[in-house]
C-alpha cells in the first residue's frame, strides 16, 4: 500500500538532492516513503545533481521586459555565471515566462510552482543553480503611460507609471516615461518622494551618522544642522524626484516633470515603479 507523502518529506528531499518537487514526489512515492531509497531512485534517473552547488550565489542572469496593447510586464531570472546567462535556452525560458505573463492574468512566475519547477528542470539539465526571482506586471489605461527602459546588458531594467491630466500628444508623454524609466536604471532610486521614505529608515540613518566620527564633539545645534544635511543628501540620493536628472544636471526630476507639464499643458505625477537589478534584491 503506498503511504501518503508529505509536503515535509518533498521539500527534504528536494533540499538534499536539488530535484524538481514532482520529481521527488514521485520519487518518495515509488520507495514507499523511504528518504535514503529515493534519493536512489533520483540518482540513478540524474535528476539529483544540484545539491553539491547549493549555497552558490547567483548574481548572474537576465531582466526581460515585454508588452503588449494590456499590459507591461517584467521578470527576472538568476543564475551563477555570465556564460548561462547568455545560454539559448536559459534567455529562451525567460522570454517565455514573459509572453506567459502577457497572456495570462495573475500570472507571477517568482510565486507560480509550475514555473519555478520548469525552470528546475532546466538547471538540473544545465548544471547550475537558477531562481525566478522577481516578477511584475503594469496594466494599461487611459489615464496614464508606462515607460520601459532595458540596459543594453540585459541586467538592470525599469517600469514606471507616469499619469496625465489634460489633452496632449500622447507619445511626448510616453517619450516622458521613457526618459524617466532610463533616470531610474541610471541612478537606482528607492522611492519616488521622500514622504515615501519610512520613518524607520530615517532614524537609522540618523542613528548612524550620530555615531560616526564626524558627528563626535559637536554641540546639538550644529549636530542638528549636520544631520539635516546628512538627512537631505540620503533623499537626493534615494528619491527619484529630489535626484540629479541626468539629461540636465542643474535641475532635478522634479523639475523636469514640472517644466514639462507646463510645456506640455497637462498635469504629470510619477505614481510608481519598479527597479530589477540582477542578484540584487
Amino acid at each position: 500500500m503506498n503511504q501518503l507523502i508529505s509536503n515535509e518529506q518533498i521539500m527534504k528531499l528536494r533540499n538534499q538532492t536539488g530535484a524538481g518537487i514532482m520529481d521527488c514526489k514521485n520519487a518518495l512515492k515509488e520507495a514507499n516513503g523511504d528518504m535514503e531509497k529515493a534519493v536512489e531512485i533520483l540518482r540513478k534517473k540524474g535528476l539529483s545533481g544540484l545539491a553539491k552547488r547549493a549555497g552558490r550565489e547567483m548574481k548572474e542572469g537576465i531582466v526581460v521586459i515585454k508588452n503588449n496593447n494590456f499590459k507591461y510586464v517584467m521578470v527576472e531570472i538568476d543564475c551563477e555565471t555570465d556564460f548561462v546567462a547568455r545560454n539559448e535556452e536559459f534567455v529562451s525560458f525567460a522570454n517565455f515566462l514573459a509572453e506567459e505573463m502577457l497572456n495570462k492574468d495573475n500570472f507571477f512566475p517568482h510565486n507560480d510552482e509550475n514555473a519555478k519547477e520548469k525552470l528546475n528542470n532546466l538547471a538540473i539539465k544545465i548544471g547550475e543553480n537558477m531562481q525566478i526571482r522577481k516578477s511584475v506586471s503594469y496594466k494599461i489605461n487611459s489615464s496614464s503611460v508606462i515607460g520601459s527602459y532595458l540596459h543594453s546588458d540585459k541586467k538592470k531594467a525599469a517600469l514606471v507609471r507616469i499619469s496625465f491630466e489634460g489633452n496632449c500628444d500622447i507619445k511626448k508623454i510616453e517619450e516622458v516615461a521613457k526618459n524617466i524609466a532610463m533616470q531610474i536604471v541610471a541612478m537606482s532610486p528607492r522611492w519616488i518622494r521622500r514622504e515615501d521614505v519610512p520613518v524607520e529608515v530615517i532614524e537609522k540613518e540618523k542613528e548612524i551618522y550620530k555615531s560616526s566620527p564626524q558627528a563626535q564633539g559637536k554641540s546639538d545645534i550644529a549636530l542638528s544642522k549636520m544631520i539635516e544635511g546628512r538627512i537631505n543628501k540620503f533623499y537626493q540620493d534615494v528619491c527619484l524626484l529630489e535626484q540629479t536628472y541626468i539629461r540636465d544636471n542643474k535641475i532635478t526630476v522634479k523639475n523636469y516633470i514640472e517644466n514639462l507639464s507646463k510645456e506640455l499643458g497637462v498635469r504629470l505625477n510619477i505614481i510608481e515603479f519598479d527597479l530589477f537589478v540582477v542578484g540584487v534584491e
